[in-house]
């Protein structure tokens, strides 16, 4: 099935999203940790990396069904939607319980949003495409 216009933005926001997360996570793993939890060690950093290594891997994933089409990819988008619930859901707690740590709470907002923004997108974007997914 051809991809339509609408829905190709949606993939292309999911990938822009999860490259930007994974490029951070990788490559500013230090100041990114530091910016966002609060503070470093080893075990941060790892996770860290490992989750910038998952990111990566759906942007490629995304990627990829741009060109092959959305056709039984349903896991995928699933998978998608979890985490993107899940990470929304994990931010939006640190917030209602006024409990940044060593972070603040407006650098923990801006992320929550982010993913609560990416997680109704992939809602629509499954919604749209039930029949084919």
């Amino acid at each position: 099935m051809k991809i339509k216009k609408i829905d190709k933005f949606l993939i292309y926001v999911n990938i822009i999203l999860f490259i930007y997360y994974a490029f951070q996570l990788l490559v500013f793993t230090d100041e990114f940790a530091i910016k966002n939890i609060g503070l470093f060690n080893h075990a941060i950093a790892g996770l860290s990396e490992i989750l910038g290594i998952i990111f990566f891997s759906l942007s490629l994933g995304l990627t990829i069904i741009l060109f092959k089409g959305i056709d039984n990819q349903l896991p995928l988008f699933i998978t998608i939607l979890l985490l993107q619930f899940f990470i929304s859901l994990n931010f939006w707690r640190y917030i209602l319980t006024d409990s940044p740590g060593e972070t603040n709470l407006e650098t923990i907002m801006i992320n929550a949003l982010i993913f609560s923004f990416s997680f109704l997108l992939t809602l629509v974007f499954i919604f749209n495409n039930r029949k084919y997914l």
